[in-house]
């Protein structure tokens, strides 16, 4: 069963044992609906844990879980991850792809495999592609229609113009 971060949980917050999480997440609404999460170090060891109560904001959520009632509790939970199973994943709309379906693509330009997706990273402006090129090089590209022609999950490949810029 894959699993895939949402949060990080920073500090505790008040007297009851909660936490507040630095949320890694483009839908923070949809985590007030979550019963379960699994929390731990890394996805294949984290262990489940049930929700007791959470208040999202933008960028950031506190949480109570179930069996962590004091301060002394939770700061034990500090640094841990916080995952969601892939069968919890929302089904996404439109032009729209989680990280982990884009990761591993392969990048073609002018009908020409030229690299592989290797990391997408978010910058408040807009995501960047990490591309490794054929050649051993890697580029960072900005996903934005200048550069972007066609992301196709179906076919497994995101098609570029204008790499070359980036080299």
């Amino acid at each position: 069963m894959r699993r895939f971060e949402i949060g990080r949980i920073v500090k505790i917050k008040g007297l009851k044992g909660e936490v507040k999480v630095s949320l890694e997440t483009d839908f923070p609404e949809r985590l007030k609906t979550r019963k379960t999460l699994w929390i731990g170090n890394a996805p294949d060891t984290a262990v489940e844990i049930k929700v007791k109560s959470v208040s999202v904001a933008p960028d950031s959520a506190t949480y109570r879980f179930v069996g962590i009632e004091t301060p002394e509790q939770a700061k034990t939970l500090v640094g841990k991850s916080l995952f969601v199973t892939e069968s919890d994943l929302s089904k996404l709309k439109g032009d729209v792809a989680y990280i982990h379906e884009l990761i591993g693509l392969r990048v073609v330009s002018d009908e020409t495999e030229i690299g592989k997706l290797t990391d997408v990273l978010k910058v408040p402006s807009n995501d960047v592609y990490e591309i490794s090129l054929n050649d051993g090089k890697k580029i960072l590209m900005p996903a934005i229609d200048e550069f972007i022609e066609e992301v196709n999950l179906t076919n497994g490949y995101v098609k570029v113009k204008r790499y070359e810029e980036f080299l």
